[in-house]
């Protein structure tokens, strides 16, 4: 029994249905992020269709223009929460979500697929300002403990869940010729996220808010930089990485990045608290954002597989990922109850790993192969690599980091994950876009970008080891989060918490 023990429920809740409320908030959250990125991808084949002049090349964007956004913009979203209150911006989010899951469907109504992937960026925008807002609102309401442990793993444990019903829901509205009603179920639950929150999401004292300043320069640069990067990556595989318009967005994109980090360095009040950033709190979102990157790649070249080779309906598309979620809960849950005995940093060289063997098992699949051989075989696997790897690297954070940076310390993760989803697969359709130009062979095509996902897979491996080997020079109790035992005590101060969480972290 002692394995599942739980810690009582926080005094910040005033009963237990508030709790579960705000459980369900950050849940529902983490649903409708993971559902914005993948819903499009069931009816990527038929929205060629409905836009003119849409190319296989093109239809990258409707993947990645949604996770460009919301990967950038989460990197100020942790500040306006810390700064604005995380309820005032998760509530916002929701009423900026309404409105551009509502305009994304209504652009079936026009010829526009540039139009089309503004809006899916947009609807990326919201998500960047609610996702992190609601792990922050957990991050301050939970002390550190099994129970955190479980609502984080809960919270990851919807990433798979919103995959599968975003491609579902995504392809049987596609299949029945009626796509935008994927859409505008969206703007429903947004609503419906909205008034949950509204009533059960209290407001979170921030007592150094008053001190705090925005970083405006530092959050235009940053944002800008990220934004054209991106934009020169994904643009790259369809006009080639010789076209003078991508030289230099990219040129100036990398340019504004490296001025972000040198502001940060000497403005009075950084977007990313100095306290925050240290180069093992680095090397935790260099593996989330390799192991993403390539989960990232494989869910686009895994569709294209099936729509495009196998010649999957998008019902029966989407109907495979029923593996994700059955599987992403019995990940969650082991997750959920182990976390707090094992060193993060074997959970998350685990979970790149498991991202590392599904992509490669997947650039090796036969065509005529059925799905339940190696198909359902990697979706099990790599179900656990996203259960393991959100979780993971937002708990240790989280315990290693003052109540005051929370809403920074969620978006980091969210940052990583989503901007990585994003820019992966500006680098993987390059290389399709190559190989199709030079042998006409599609799968040859397809298997060229998942290498490139195998190669950012394993880069990720290799920083979890180095991550892993520091966790052993760098302090005397050879772990990451700390033991029950080694845990600072509720009635230490914040400051003095801190300092002993920080000295058994990661």
């Amino acid at each position: 029994m002692a394995l599942i023990a739980l810690d009582s429920r926080p005094t910040t809740f005033k009963s237990r249905w508030q709790e579960y409320g705000v459980v369900a908030v950050a849940c529902l959250a983490q649903m409708l992020n993971q559902a914005g990125s993948t819903q499009c991808l069931p009816m990527m084949n038929e929205l060629a269709n409905v836009f003119s002049n849409v190319s296989h090349t093109d239809k990258v964007w409707f993947m990645a223009a949604f996770p460009l956004t919301s990967g950038a913009f989460i990197l100020i979203s942790g500040k306006f929460g810390d700064i604005y209150g995380l309820r005032k911006v998760l509530l916002c989010g929701t009423v900026w979500g309404i409105i551009w899951t509502l305009i994304t469907g209504l652009t079936g109504y026009t010829d526009s697929v540039i139009f089309f992937c503004i809006c899916r960026s947009m609807h990326g925008i919201g998500l960047a300002f609610i996702l992190p807002s609601a792990i922050g609102v957990i991050g301050n309401m939970y002390p550190n403990g099994q129970r955190k442990a479980i609502v984080f793993s809960l919270i990851g444990g919807m990433a798979p869940t919103g995959a599968w019903l975003g491609c579902l829901f995504g392809g049987i509205t596609t299949q029945f010729g009626y796509w935008q009603w994927a859409y505008y179920s969206n703007s429903i639950m947004f609503a419906l996220l909205g008034l949950l929150a509204y009533f059960t999401v209290p407001t979170i004292e921030n007592e150094s808010a008053k001190e705090t300043k925005m970083d405006w320069l530092g959050a235009s640069i940053g944002v800008t930089g990220l934004i054209l990067f991106n934009f020169a990556t994904n643009q790259a595989p369809e006009v080639g990485w010789n076209s003078p318009y991508v030289i230099a967005l990219f040129a100036i994109g990398f340019i504004l990045i490296v001025a972000f980090f040198f502001v940060e360095k000497n403005v009075k009040s950084p977007l990313i608290p100095r306290d925050v950033m240290n180069p093992h709190t680095g090397l935790i979102l260099a593996v989330v954002a390799f192991g993403w990157a390539s989960f990232s790649v494989y869910v686009f070249y895994y569709w294209s597989f099936l729509l495009n080779l196998k010649k999957y309906t998008p019902i029966a598309s989407g109907a495979t990922y029923t593996t994700f979620a059955i599987f992403g809960w019995v990940a969650s849950l082991t997750v959920g109850l182990f976390i707090r005995r094992i060193r993060p940093s074997y959970l998350l060289f685990v979970a790149t790993a498991g991202f590392l063997v599904g992509i490669a098992m997947l650039s090796c699949t036969p065509i005529d192969q059925t799905y339940f051989n190696m198909l359902l075989a990697q979706m099990v696997i790599l179900s656990f690599g996203m259960d393991i790897s959100f979780p993971a690297a937002s708990l240790v954070l989280s315990d290693s980091l003052p109540k005051k940076h929370q809403g920074m310390a969620s978006s980091l993760v969210s940052t990583m994950t989503n901007y990585a989803m994003s820019v992966s697969l500006g680098f993987a359709g390059t290389a399709e876009a190559k190989v199709f130009e030079a042998t006409g062979n599609i799968l040859k095509s397809y298997r060229a970008a998942m290498y490139v996902g195998v190669g950012l897979a394993a880069t990720g491996c290799c920083c979890a080891v180095v991550l892993h080997v520091l966790s052993y020079v760098r302090t005397s109790h050879g772990g990451d989060i700390p033991t029950d035992d080694e845990r600072p005590s509720d009635d230490m101060d914040l400051e003095e918490k801190v300092t002993t969480a920080s000295d058994v972290s990661v």
